[in-house]
């Protein structure tokens, strides 16, 4: 499942070219769905959400999905 259908949001293209660790994918998920009035959004559990997907989809253990991670350099994404 991607970011996107969990949180049910939409990323435009523009600001996932500078999501590029996962502390801003973080912090601009909790930013939207702030926006869009989710009932209490909890920044840590937001986190956690994210990290579970992020494990899952690239097959990677929870410790290396850390706030200062980059996408491309840490956790090799292409």
């Amino acid at each position: 499942m991607s970011v996107e259908e969990h949180f049910g949001i939409t990323i435009p293209d523009d600001d996932a070219s500078t999501l590029t660790t996962v502390g801003k994918l973080h912090y601009w998920v909790v930013n939207e769905l702030q926006r869009l009035k989710r009932p209490e959004v909890d920044s840590t559990v937001v986190f956690q959400e994210l990290r579970q997907l992020i494990c899952d989809q690239l097959g990677i253990a929870p410790d290396r999905v850390i706030p200062e991670a980059r996408f491309v350099h840490d956790l090799h994404v292409d």
